[in-house]
């Protein structure tokens, strides 16, 4: 090893210790990074070390929420104003990134994380599609809303919810199966920072806060149907 490397090794030896910067572990850090192996890779996976994953009950539950604020207000005409509008910005952002990747196709440098996030919006709008786009994306911020404790940063919040979004968009391919868990390699590639903040500017510049906003009405929704069951319920103990 060149004597400036092993001069760089030595320092942050001396600014991190040996172990682990996360608090609480103990195991031996990677040379040349603050972390030990481990939470490494669960900050390359989760966005961030100490992020847990996401239980899928919440996940399933918070969809299902969603899900039935839509049903009930389908024929809302304040909601087809939201969804025309959402729609129009998924159309806009379909074209751009089409053209940025028809761009690319014809040689134009462009950083290769930035193109591959190209790709996973790309997949995004023609394998996920609107609607369950909408779904996932309002789902993760209502958990957020729900449990601000969720998510240990935004940045691990932005990082689960690109990967949501790109494990729905991601064809299977037997021939490409991971060979230790037997999932398509797809779903177990790390996302890098770069994709991820690509795909992120993309959806979020097509629904906003909208999921956030959407929190109130669906706890509204939630307690008008508490009071319907429990005036139910008394109104059949006073039947004679």
């Amino acid at each position: 090893m060149p004597s400036q490397s092993i001069g760089l090794v030595r320092k942050s030896q001396q600014y991190y210790g040996n172990v682990c910067t996360l608090n609480g572990c103990n195991l031996p850090r990677m040379q040349g990074n603050k972390l030990c192996n481990h939470h490494k890779k669960v900050n390359l996976f989760r966005g961030a070390p100490d992020q847990h994953q996401i239980p899928r009950r919440d996940m399933n539950f918070a969809k299902k929420s969603v899900q039935l604020l839509i049903i009930d207000n389908q024929s809302n005409p304040s909601w087809c104003d939201l969804m025309t509008a959402i729609q129009d910005n998924w159309l806009l952002a379909q074209r751009a990134v089409n053209k940025e990747l028809q761009l690319s196709a014809t040689g134009y440098a462009m950083n290769k994380y930035r193109r591959n996030g190209l790709k996973i919006c790309s997949a995004i709008f023609e394998g996920v599609g609107l609607e369950k786009a909408f779904i996932t994306y309002c789902a993760f911020q209502w958990l957020q809303e729900w449990n601000s404790h969720q998510f240990k940063t935004d940045i691990s919040f932005r990082h689960l919810l690109v990967r949501a979004l790109r494990s729905q968009a991601k064809d299977f391919n037997p021939s490409d199966l991971n060979k230790t868990t037997g999932k398509p390699v797809v779903y177990s590639a790390p996302l890098y920072m770069n994709e991820r903040d690509c795909v992120w500017e993309v959806m979020s510049s097509i629904f906003g806060y909208t999921g956030m906003k959407l929190y109130e009405q669906v706890s509204k929704r939630a307690e008008r149907l508490r009071k319907n069951k429990n005036a139910i319920n008394l109104a059949i103990k006073n039947i004679q």
